[in-house]
């Protein structure tokens, strides 16, 4: 090591070839406070139901879903779950609350799974720590990338911009 210019045990600076190579990004990173940022409420989506960008704004936010049939249509317990917004679908009308009649259904991803849902089907309360971890666990079994931290600050940026927008209205 004498003449090395290295200190006994420390490890060497990366080699310009091995500092360029990306880095894939830790999914620890993504938080339940940094999720709950994009976390959309029945009442929220609700208050944009007739506007035209309302599919633009809840795509890539996040809904803490009731979950009450599973996969074949038998009833189930209640449960919640935490589903990306991937889509707005046009399906069967149902009674939404005091709002009338829509046909409007979420399109969900939860892992590897797409189904639809009823706007009343999403909660209005927050995401449970044992929802963030199930559906943390679920994406990262079937092999579906986390959003960064990052992503999380680009859509947060464009819902502010868009809530700005409306009340200028």
């Amino acid at each position: 090591m004498e003449g090395s210019g290295l200190v006994p045990g420390a490890v060497p600076a990366p080699t310009p070839a091995a500092a360029s190579v990306p880095t894939a990004p830790d999914p620890s990173l993504l938080t339940l406070a940094a999720l709950q940022r994009l976390q959309l409420t029945r009442r929220a989506i609700e208050g944009w139901l007739h506007d035209a960008e309302l599919e633009e704004i809840v795509k890539g936010c996040y809904v803490r879903v009731l979950v009450d049939k599973d996969k074949n249509g038998r009833s189930i317990a209640k449960t919640y779950r935490v589903s990306e917004v991937i889509g707005i679908t046009k399906d069967a009308e149902y009674k939404l609350r005091d709002l009338g009649k829509t046909n409007l259904h979420l399109t969900l991803q939860y892992g590897d799974q797409i189904s639809t849902c009823k706007i009343d089907h999403v909660s209005n309360s927050g995401f449970l720590p044992v929802e963030f971890e199930t559906w943390r666990s679920m994406m990262n079994f079937c092999h579906v990338p986390l959003i960064t931290p990052e992503d999380v600050l680009y859509k947060l940026r464009k819902v502010k911009t868009y809530v700005q927008l409306c009340e200028q209205d």
